[in-house]
This record gives C-alpha cells, structure tokens and sequence, in this order.
C-alpha cells in the first residue's frame, strides 16, 4: 500500500481521530480520564523487522527511495537547507540519474543580512541563510547540467506580516517558533506550485526528514519516530484542511520505504559500537536532551559517508520556540514579536501548562513518541 496522506500521524483522543494536536489536547481537557496519543503509521513500522539488518545497501536504499518519489509525481521538488540530509537526497537523484525537478530553498535572508551587517558578524551558531548562501554556486552549477529548475524564496516578510493573525497557531502544528506562522503556507504563497496543480499536475514536496532517533536502556537500543520533528515540513495543515494536493514527503521517514529507516539504525549502531560510542546514544533517562552535536556528527559521517564534513553547517538550535535561527525575528523584529508572544500565552491559557516543557509555553509543545521499536542489544 502507498501511504500519501496523513504523513504526519493522526492523534487519537477519547476515541476520536485529529490531525491537530491541539483539537486532540482540548478534548483530552474537557474528557477526564481520557489521553492523547499519536498513531505514526504505527501498523507499517509495526510490522517491520527492526532488529534484523537488511542486506541491502545504504545506497541502493537511497535510490529506490528517490526512483519511488520520481514514479510517484509529476514535478518532484526537493526542499533544500543547505545541510547533510538534504544534500544526500540530492545526490541520490543525482548520482542514480533520477531526474529532480526543482530545488527550492528558503530563508529570512533580507533580515539576516540586515543583522549580520549590524553585528559585524555571523552569530554561532549561526544564522540559517548562510547555510542556504553557502550551497548556491555548488546547486546552480549543478542545476544548469542537469537541468533542474531553482527556486530561492525569501520569507522574511511573510513572517513579520503573519503575526497580525492572531490564531495562526491552530494550523501551526507541534511547534510555535516565529517561522511556523509561514511553514504552514509554503505551497500557498508560493504561486508556482500551486498552478502547476491547477494544470493537473501531481506534485511532490521532498523534505529531509530525519536521522535515526535512538535512543538506550541499560540493555538495549531503540528507534522511535517524535512528532515535534514532522514540523520540519510544512506542518500537518494539509491534513487539517484536507487539501491534499499538498503532498508532503519525508524521504527517510517514510511508510513506503520502512527498510530505509531500519537499515540507517542498524549502521548507525554498528558505527557507534565499533568506535566504542554507544554512550552517545542517549539513555531514556536523558532523552529530553537529546540534541548532542557529538551524536549528530558520528550519525552523518556512518549513514552520508559522501558528505563533505569540512562543509560548514549551522548547529542544531536549543530550543522549540525561542532559538537562534529566529534571533532576525525575536531581536529586529520589536512588534511582530510582541504579537506573535501574545498568541503564545493565548496558546499556554488555552491548552493549559501541563502540555508544555517545564510547564511554560516557551519551552514548547510536549512531545509525542511513536512505539519503541528494538534495533539490537548492548
């Protein structure tokens, strides 16, 4: 079966399906007794032999995930950060002769180069355009050979005008940082896409989502999927307004392709016991820390072993709401911020602290974890 729709996961509560977190929390409040939870194709992954390690490559993975996306769209776009898992995907197109249609990259580049000149430098952890900068010669040169159409969209103003709607957080997902007010718009306000669908056209937009979350007990590792991480795309709007020609695909994360998740687990383990590392997987009793730029680096070089890791790459940010890829926002823009921070407590008064990390909005969203599934033992 070809799972298109509901790529996000459906939350579940007191028996009913939603594909907003935030409709399932108000009647997880209105229902005592009832709870959340959320279904990641859990039927699919369910089913998958993840303590068995495939055969097959790496690289032939990536490629009969590339060639699924290229039979499955007319127009295949690959949305490019400038970063390691983006840049696999591309070259996996590449490299297997899969045509790609379209790269499309996007930042706050207006208002970035504007801080940047006033700080006389770029921030570490940096900025996320510099990022997207760093790749242009590299992707137009490749572009014009292999004929692949680029699209640099800039949001900035898109953002600081998003915080004049109020409730914007209804169809911002599990996130509420400043750049989820647009997120969840991309195929809209970018009319290219949009009009290749009114000519008929099936497209499909291609995200890098994600490396393998693992995580240990004292005696055994496991992959599970988090739904915080699915707002790495466009959000769950598409599900929530049934607009389904917003076909947003995960390319490693998928439900068409479970082996690719499986098999990158497994390499990753083998890499990290080889080296004696383990301990960077992070044990359940410290998975809220999981971001560890240790762990990152070790994952890319085993599962992206053609990744240049002398590539500049921005670091991952520290945290879900105020971070350091939205500074542009939360230091140059004083108004906008003021809006969009009422519409945060709004958010906190309405779903109340509980669903919150350390029980402020600010904090973000408590997350969501698919099943456990065991990839080996330690």
């Amino acid at each position: 079966m070809t799972y298109m729709y509901h790529n996000k996961g459906v939350y579940r509560a007191n028996g009913k399906p939603f594909f907003n977190k935030l409709e399932a929390i108000l009647e997880v409040n209105s229902n005592p007794g009832a709870w959340v939870e959320w279904d990641y194709h859990d039927a699919v992954f369910g089913a998958s032999k993840w303590d068995l390690e495939s055969p097959v490559g790496l690289d032939d993975l990536y490629r009969q995930r590339a060639q699924q996306l290229r039979d499955a769209y007319d127009h295949v776009v690959l949305f490019y950060s400038g970063g390691v898992d983006s840049w696999n995907i591309l070259n996996a197109f590449v490299k297997n002769n899969i045509r790609l249609d379209e790269i499309y990259m996007f930042g706050a580049f207006e208002a970035e180069d504007k801080r940047v000149a006033e700080l006389g430098f770029d921030r570490n952890p940096g900025y996320y355009s510099r990022e997207v900068r760093q790749s242009l010669p590299l992707i137009k040169k490749l572009a014009e050979e292999k004929k692949i159409k680029i699209n640099v969209f800039d949001w900035t103003r898109h953002i600081v005008a998003a915080a004049d709607d109020r409730d914007w957080f209804w169809t911002a997902g599990v996130r509420f940082d400043p750049t989820c007010m647009v997120r969840s718009k991309f195929h809209k306000i970018f009319r290219e896409h949009s009009e290749l669908v009114h000519r008929g056209k099936k497209v499909g937009f291609v995200y890098g989502v994600d490396k393998p979350r693992l995580m240990r007990d004292d005696n055994s590792i496991y992959f599970a999927f988090l739904d915080v991480i699915m707002t790495t795309g466009t959000l769950p709007t598409n599900d929530i307004l049934n607009e389904y020609w917003e076909n947003d695909e995960y390319f490693y994360w998928s439900p068409n392709l479970p082996e690719l998740a499986v098999k990158q687990s497994h390499v990753v383990v083998n890499w990290l016991k080889a080296k004696n590392q383990v301990h960077l997987i992070k044990h359940m009793s410290n998975i809220a820390a999981f971001h560890d730029e240790d762990y990152y680096r070790e994952v890319n070089r085993c599962i992206y072993p053609e990744w240049n890791t002398d590539v500049w790459q921005i670091k991952k940010p520290t945290g879900a709401i105020y971070n350091e890829n939205a500074a542009w926002f939360l230091e140059g823009q004083l108004d906008a911020r003021m809006k969009w921070e009422s519409s945060l407590w709004e958010l906190e008064r309405l779903c109340g602290k509980k669903w919150f990390n350390d029980n402020t909005v600010a904090k973000g969203l408590r997350g969501h974890l698919s099943p456990l599934y065991k990839v080996a033992t330690y």
